[in-house]
């Protein structure tokens, strides 16, 4: 088959199948809602105790912190090898040193944060909790860069432009997410289940706005009640597929290696997709959506930065 079928086919069979979910979420949302939190979410809570949505929720968006300090990572590497002016080379390198634990802190803050939201440990959080999470921090740097230091000089040069358009490309799906967010106002399953009313219902389509922020902590006791669509979290799962487009720079052969990171990343998306309508924070059409935009970055990163445009390419019309 040519490159041009298979584009054409892969285009189809992605606008087919998103857009059939997203149909059917449209008129079903509320409804997966009820039955995926009847046994995890108790009425009148806000945040869930099922442990398996509890648990994806803190891991939820971990791959994004690890790719991206991964990615720093590569960049201190290849600089600290090939390049030779010492005053820009020790800038580079303290700055992907830095970015990298403190991507890393970041991570291991934001699923401390959901351990003792979830499970209303007493007291709240100790303070002692952020020297093991800088402590943490620390460790995963020096392990994840003497990882990356035992690749050889060539899949270092091949990985350097790969993680500058990957860092772009995640930074861009986060801000595409948050901006989509704040217009469309989507109040949260689990903020209707505090207060036991579901009136403020509204589908994904609908521009709702951002309600005052101090209303919100005073009834739900979280400024984010309305911010559902679409999911960050399944955004930052969706980050997983990069490593299929590693896999593609580094010239993996072996389809059933190639095969295994692609359902890898997918059964992850959603498992995390999933644990969000769990937990009440999100609908069907948020996770869908929300996960989409995270593996359409991939997929435009790759295509316009990686692969010089080959598949629009192979699309135009020959006169």
């Amino acid at each position: 088959m040519s490159l041009k079928k298979k584009t054409v086919l892969s285009v189809c069979l992605f606008v087919f199948i998103f857009g059939g979910l997203l149909i059917t979420a449209t008129f079903t949302d509320l409804q997966v809602s009820r039955i995926l939190t009847s046994l995890s979410l108790p009425e009148g809570q806000y945040y869930a105790n099922d442990v398996f949505g509890c648990v994806f929720e803190t891991i939820g968006t971990s791959p994004e912190y690890f790719i991206g300090a991964i990615c720093a990572e590569m960049i201190l590497i290849y600089v600290t090898r090939f390049w030779e002016k010492r005053a820009l080379k020790t800038v580079l390198q303290a700055a992907g040193l830095i970015g990298s634990c403190a991507l890393h802190c970041v991570w291991f803050n934001e699923m401390f944060d959901y351990i003792f939201r979830h499970f209303d440990i007493e007291g709240g959080r100790p303070a002692f909790i952020w020297g093991v999470i800088a402590f943490l921090g620390v460790l995963t740097t020096v392990f994840s860069a003497l990882a990356v230091n035992s690749l050889s000089d060539e899949s270092v040069k091949k990985l350097l432009k790969f993680s500058i358009v990957t860092m772009t490309a995640m930074v861009c799906a986060v801000l595409t997410v948050q901006v989509i967010k704040i217009p469309v106002g989507r109040m949260r399953y689990r903020a209707m289940n505090t207060v036991g009313d579901f009136s403020g219902y509204t589908g994904w389509y609908v521009a709702n706005g951002q309600p005052d922020k101090e209303l919100m902590r005073s009834l739900y006791g979280t400024s984010d009640a309305c911010k559902s669509f679409p999911s960050g979290h399944t955004r930052a799962a969706a980050a997983t597929f990069y490593f299929t487009t590693m896999a593609d720079v580094l010239g993996v052969k072996s389809r059933i290696k190639r095969a295994a990171v692609w359902m890898g990343a997918f059964t992850f998306t959603a498992l995390v997709a999933v644990s969000r309508i769990m937990v009440g924070a999100h609908f069907f059409s948020d996770v869908l959506v929300g996960g989409t935009i995270g593996f359409l970055f991939v997929v435009l990163s790759k295509e316009f930065f990686l692969c010089g445009r080959e598949h629009i390419k192979a699309l135009r019309i020959k006169r």
